[in-house]
């Protein structure tokens, strides 16, 4: 075929389906007025205004892909038919459906010069299709899930019943076929206990007279011999177009729910036995009369005496913590109500001394009414107040140990930035000073001489406290490295006392070395760290000392592949109850109002430092009687 106009343009107008005639890229070269309308436009010419582009055509479909399909079906068999998708009107895009069916128009050499085709509106027909087959597939499903059998009975003017339909769940049921059951509806009936027949014809009887809802329950003996329990429940009757009346019901298989409360009513007593002596309290709600029995330990643990129980049950209620009260009746409506399986709530609870304990109320209603109404709860209550306490603890602690972090980070950043000023100022001091040493005093007395060893004194006192900061920040973050290996103890010591020796002797201490005689004594440690470490208590066991007094070092294997340095002073030492506060960071004991010079970092430092080698400092002092802090390493 080729591009020509045919002698069908009246028809083509005036066609009550939409028709058009399109380039491949979307372009419209032709629509009629149905095709213009369809898509909210009043004329063609309108159409033609409002869709200009291929770009506009692409966004016809609802499916981004679905124009891509269309194509690609007409390139591969030349046409289209039936191909049924959701579009927008280009005007209002308002979701439609349509059926289209085209083909390709194309020139001698085969190349597609255009595409005609048909687009109708099937929007009615599409919902209804998906309703019925969504309205079939749930009839299906439930019927498929329904644990039971589902079934109708026509009653005839007569008073004769006909069933005429039941679903396939009967063959579980009764071991009969639908077909069968419906080709003799005495065949079920027959099926019933002999002692229950009479009883069950009576109750169907008289709720058919009073045209009521029907529901009873009765055993059947099936041909095999097993008895089961089955409720059987039907709606009011209704009418059919026809005039019959009608009765739709359910029978289902409650036989294991007879034997589980036969069961539950032998095993009461077993499994409340069983929870007191697991240490829960039982309690026992009968919700219509409002009657509470509370298990033994459930009286104990308020502080019940056996012949004093509460005598309502809304009594536990009342003793419930105002605060914890609208959770705790939410969580029980919601069990109520069918949202959650189980009543399941924590609370406090005022015992009769006027204690409030933390319990773990957990309950489920085993018994309702027809219509679904909670007519019983039984339940247990735990003690968890111990549980509660803990979580409390913890929480304080991960608060006390994010506060830390956040000090110690603070105290790192604050400390780099004081570095640089600080040591710009002990440089201009220590010229200040060498100059001093050159002046006459003429030209700088002593008393400035004194001013600018003040400022180098303060000076190296803050910058010792700096480095103090910094270390302890790294180690505490776990960002101080550190570079273990096999050392020898002595050399160690020696360079350590050696930093300090014009200390002591100042000081007038006196050191007895008896680690110089332990040449062989190895550790595994950092240098640098183990000497800061060694220092920073020799220091202390200077400066916390007396005149005349001595320090005395040691070391020795402790058997367990450690190795122990003593370091023991003849000091003022150290009030057992301030000994908890030792090593904490800041913390003096009151030395900072002596004239004894600290930053009350040294000693935290140091233990931060052994703990990250594997090791620990402990301490013994008496008042008056000295100070044995004691260094644990990894052996080497």
């Amino acid at each position: 075929m080729t591009g020509e106009d045919d002698d069908f343009s009246q028809l083509f107008d005036r066609l009550p389906i939409g028709a058009y005639r399109s380039t491949p890229d979307g372009r419209q070269l032709r629509v009629n007025l149905a095709l213009a309308r369809m898509d909210g436009f009043a004329s063609v010419a309108e159409h033609r205004a409002g869709v200009v582009d291929a770009a506009v055509a692409g966004r016809w479909y609802v499916q981004p892909n679905r124009r891509a399909e269309f194509i690609a079906a007409l390139d591969r068999e030349g046409e289209v038919q039936g191909f049924v998708s959701e579009v927008h009107r280009f005007r209002t895009r308002e979701r439609i459906w349509v059926r289209e069916n085209a083909y390709a128009v194309r020139n001698n050499q085969g190349q597609v010069l255009y595409y005609e085709g048909t687009v109708e509106e099937v929007t009615a027909q599409v919902r209804s299709e998906e309703a019925l087959r969504r309205s079939e597939e749930g009839l299906r499903q439930i019927a498929a899930q329904v644990p039971g059998a589902l079934y109708r009975i026509r009653l005839e003017e007569d008073e004769r019943q006909v069933l005429d339909y039941i679903s396939d769940g009967v063959r579980a049921l009764f071991g009969v076929s639908p077909q069968q059951a419906m080709d003799d509806i005495d065949l079920l009936a027959r099926l019933r206990h002999p002692d229950d027949r009479e009883r069950v014809l009576a109750e169907i009887g008289a709720r058919n007279l009073h045209n009521q809802p029907l529901q009873v329950e009765y055993r059947v003996v099936l041909p095999d011999g097993n008895v089961k329990w089955i409720q059987q429940a039907s709606s009011l009757a209704t009418v059919d177009p026809r005039g019959h009346r009608l009765r739709v019901g359910l029978l289902l298989d409650i036989t294991q729910r007879k034997e589980a409360e036969a069961a539950l009513q032998a095993s009461e007593l077993r499994w409340k036995l069983a929870l007191e002596s697991a240490g829960d309290g039982v309690w026992d709600w009968d919700i219509v009369a409002n009657k509470g029995v509370l298990s033994p330990r459930c009286l104990q643990m308020y502080g019940f005496e056996p012949d004093e129980p509460p005598n309502r049950y809304e009594t536990l209620d009342e003793l419930t913590h105002p605060e914890d009260v609208p959770a705790m009746l939410q969580a029980r409506e919601d069990h109520f109500a069918g949202r959650a399986p189980a009543y399941v709530n924590e609370h406090r609870v005022r015992c009769k001394d006027g204690r409030w304990i933390w319990v773990l109320s957990r309950g489920m209603v085993i018994e309702r009414s027809a219509a679904g109404q909670p007519l019983r709860m039984i339940g247990t209550h735990t003690d968890i107040t111990e549980r509660r306490e803990a979580e409390a603890l913890r929480l304080a602690r991960d608060r006390a140990e994010s506060a830390q972090r956040a000090t110690t980070a603070f105290l790192s950043r604050v400390s780099h930035e004081l570095r640089t000023p600080l040591n710009a100022i002990l440089g201009f001091a220590q010229l200040l000073q060498m100059e001093t040493g050159g002046a006459s005093p003429a030209r700088l007395d002593e008393r400035r001489s004194g001013f600018v060893q003040q400022i180098l004194d303060s000076g190296q006192h803050l910058l010792a406290l700096v480095n103090d900061i910094l270390d302890l920040s790294s180690v505490q973050s776990g960002q101080q490295p550190l570079r273990p290996e096999t050392l020898a103890l002595r050399p160690v010591v020696e360079e350590a006392w050696s930093m300090l020796a014009g200390s002591a002797l100042d000081a007038g201490v006196t050191l007895i070395d008896e680690v110089a005689d332990q040449p062989a004594v190895l550790v595994r440690a950092d240098r640098q760290r183990l000497r800061q470490v060694v220092a920073n208590l020799l220091s202390n066991a200077i400066k916390y000392n007396r005149r005349g007094g001595w320090v005395r070092l040691g070391a020795q294997h402790t058997g367990d592949g450690h190795v122990q340095l003593a370091v023991v002073d003849s000091g003022v030492g150290i009030d057992p109850q301030q000994l908890p506060r030792l090593f904490q960071p800041f913390e003096r004991l009151g030395a900072q109002r002596s004239s004894v010079s600290g930053t009350g970092l040294g000693l935290a430092l140091s233990r931060q430092l052994a703990e990250a080698m594997g090791g620990s400092i402990t301490v013994i002092s008496e008042p008056q009687q000295g100070s044995v802090f004691t260094l644990t390493l990894p052996a080497g």
